[in-house]
Order: structure tokens, then sequence, then C-alpha cells
């Protein structure tokens, strides 16, 4: 059984995390989601990787850079659950609470 509402539950951070980000520009937050709800995720997001990369350059007619990276950007676009993650309430807010800003874009998914 998967427990989806923790997309939308607020992830608490204190007056210390967020200094650490202001100061360093980066964190590390554990326990953002549980085991289940990241497997749940994980077997969608594999699934469409594994779609998309059937259709991608054959590795030995890739650059250096294609060889070492194989990405695949804004999977959110073609399929509801990874969306539901991705603009998840609770990612959303770790953001703007660690940014001090009242809302955030983001820029695009990266797998």
């Amino acid at each position: 059984m998967r427990n989806l509402d923790l997309l939308d539950k607020h992830y608490p951070l204190n007056s210390d995390q967020i200094s650490f980000y202001r100061n360093n520009g980066f964190i590390k937050l554990k326990n953002i989601f549980d085991v289940e709800t990241l497997k749940f995720f994980e077997q969608s997001i594999s699934y469409r990787v594994d779609q998309k990369t059937k259709d991608s350059i054959p590795l030995e007619k890739r650059d250096t850079y294609g060889k070492a990276f194989l990405q695949i950007f804004n999977l959110w676009t073609e399929d509801e659950e990874i969306k539901r993650f991705i603009f998840s309430k609770r990612l959303a807010s770790i953001a703007t609470d660690l940014m001090e800003v009242e809302g955030v874009r983001m820029y695009h998914d990266q797998a």
C-alpha cells in the first residue's frame, strides 16, 4: 500500500538547516519521502526512462559527454504520476523555505 499523502505534507526545516543552505548553497536532507513512496515513483520513472532510451542514439555514435551521461528531461510532461511527484507541495515547500521566498518555478526535471 502506498501513501501518496506524503506528497502534500510539509517537510519542516529548522533555522540551522536554512542557515546552512544560505551559507553553502546546498544541503543534504534526509527522510523527505518514505521508502514506499520512493519505490513507487522509482518504478514509474524507470519505466519512462527505459521507454525513452530505446530510441536514443547508439552508444558508439555518441560524443564523450553522451557516452558518460544518459539524461532524460521533463518526464512530468509525459506521465501524470511523475508530474504529481515533481510538482508535489512537499518538494516545493522545501525549495521555498530554503531559499526564503514565497514561490518557486521548476526549470526542468532530469532523470
